[in-house]
């Protein structure tokens, strides 16, 4: 199980950590310490942390654009703090099923880079449709789920989230 909470200043270290681990930074990206906390500090900025069942941080996610009122989230940056341990998936269904239960958005996004096949494969898995190439970007492509879709993978047979 995962649990999701708002990420602190406290957080910087852990979320520093994280997006710096070896061979994460052509596929998740880095901000500078500085960057981070002024975004915390920004309501267009919302900083999640994924915690497991003991409560220990796990993962962080950004979710970027809050205040744009086009219907959508923008998934600025996910990651990890062991990929390949099995929470990345289960934590970002948490923040999905969060962005379309708690928020009114109606369309959930995110950039993936082209050479990035363990991510895409998740995506994919949890419904997100491959809607093109990133504008102005020719190695990432778009990904995205609906309400619609969203809802629709609920109430499909156990298993298919």
């Amino acid at each position: 199980m995962v649990r999701l909470r708002p990420a602190t200043p406290d957080d910087i270290g852990f979320i520093l950590a994280t997006e710096r681990r070896p061979g994460y930074e052509p596929l998740v990206g880095r901000f500078a310490e500085d960057v981070h906390r002024a975004n915390l500090a920004d309501d267009n900025w919302l900083y999640v942390i994924g915690l497991d069942d003991a409560g220990s941080p796990q993962g962080f996610a950004i979710l970027q654009d809050r205040n744009k009122r086009d219907g959508s989230a923008f998934l600025r940056r996910i990651a990890v703090a062991q990929a390949g341990r099995g929470f990345g998936r289960p934590f970002l269904t948490a923040l999905i099923d969060w962005v379309f239960t708690d928020t009114a958005v109606n369309r959930f996004w995110l950039s993936v880079r082209d050479g990035n096949t363990r991510a895409r494969h998740v995506y994919a898995s949890l419904g997100l449709v491959h809607e093109g190439p990133e504008p102005g970007d020719t190695t990432s492509a778009i990904m995205a789920v609906t309400r619609a879709a969203w809802a629709a993978r609920l109430t499909a047979a156990p298993g298919s989230r």
